[in-house]
């Protein structure tokens, strides 16, 4: 089965502390303390999901060995884009890269990343590419930036920038090797946020404009919050109960999962016998990046000297959809290869 051989990132140098963040937002200093940040990235007038993926892509196939001409596919994973659609972000960056490899886009909210590595690992076992490359980039200041739009939420404050890029193969050190997915019931939560205006039921139009229905907007009720925690710590159940039954695993050496607030996703995983201290966490340092953290975790722990193998798993939870996947190392370690620019590795070495 395929594998991830190396992982890549990029993340913009720029910085913005606790108190400086608060100020933008309009926000106290002690909530975004209460939110666990101490600092997220900050982009440049030239960071762009293409642009910001290209880079990632570049360290992650150096990392690998390989050459540009040698990647087959490029799936990008990310949320958002350079260009409205129809715009394919998988082509920006593979224009950025001056590659002729195929391209696709995977839409699905946080979960894309995952879901764009059980893709990526079926279509490598199937013979038809031998390298592909899974690419998270974004960057939400245009959507969910301070400038002139006051803060709905505190975790509005969170939403930062950069990339990451996961290169899968037949040769890897490590094999995917399970999966599991679970779709909430209740698909009414699918619109409690992001833009009113930019499709069929609402264009964006002068009078859309004007009352910033472009932008993200917060539309959750106390009661729909409560529903989607429910349906987030069942989620959880039921996806790492599915990768035990289908590895034979009995436990876990390394989760990468990336929760805004983590405390009940790491209940969660306390009740189904995995250490909380088997994972680290990107959001205090760098802010949320959307797919990009689970991608950033892997690569950043392995990079520090973490133990983050033989078995390991990747999970995602998103207020309609969860999935979860599972990495077995051929040896003792999961064997990935790392490169990237824009970060200190060290400050994780000794996360608990």
């Amino acid at each position: 089965m395929a594998g991830i051989r190396s992982i890549g990132w990029w993340v913009p140098p720029g910085r913005r502390d606790a108190q400086g963040i608060a100020d933008d937002y309009g926000l106290a200093r002690d909530a975004i303390s209460r939110l666990g940040i101490y600092e997220k990235t900050v982009p440049g007038d030239d960071d762009h999901p293409s642009t910001m993926g290209a880079r990632a892509t570049r360290h992650a196939l150096a990392a690998a060995g390989l050459a540009v001409d040698d990647l087959d596919l490029l799936v990008f994973a990310g949320v958002t884009r350079d260009w409205p659609a129809p715009w394919v972000a998988a082509f920006g960056v593979l224009h950025e890269l001056r590659s002729r490899a195929a391209g696709l886009d995977v839409a699905n909210r946080c979960a894309g990343a995952i879901d764009a590595l059980w893709l990526a690992r079926a279509l490598v076992d199937s013979g038809m590419y031998r390298h592909v490359a899974v690419c998270c980039a974004d960057r939400y200041d245009h959507v969910l930036g301070p400038r002139g739009r006051p803060a709905e939420l505190v975790t509005d404050a969170a939403y930062a920038a950069g990339a990451a890029t996961a290169i899968v193969s037949a040769d890897a050190g490590n094999e995917l090797v399970a999966f599991s997915q679970i779709t909430n019931p209740d698909l009414s939560a699918h619109h409690v946020g992001g833009p009113i205006a930019g499709g069929t039921r609402c264009p964006v139009d002068a009078a859309a404009v004007q009352e910033r229905l472009q932008l993200w907007r917060a539309r959750m009720s106390i009661a729909c919050a409560a529903r989607i925690a429910a349906y987030s710590a069942d989620a959880d159940r039921h996806n790492y109960r599915a990768l035990f039954a289908r590895t034979g695993w009995d436990g876990v050496d390394f989760v990468a999962c990336s929760p805004m607030i983590p405390g009940p996703q790491l209940d969660v995983l306390r009740e189904l016998g995995i250490d909380a201290a088997a994972t680290c966490f990107t959001i205090p340092l760098l802010g949320h990046i959307g797919p990009a953290d689970l991608l950033l975790i892997l690569g950043i722990a392995t990079a520090a000297g973490r133990r983050v193998g033989p078995r390991a798993t990747m999970s995602v939870r998103t207020p309609v959809y969860a999935s979860a996947l599972a990495l077995a190392a051929r040896g003792d370690g999961l064997a990935i290869r790392t490169a990237g620019e824009g970060l200190d590795v060290t400050r994780w070495a000794d996360a608990g």
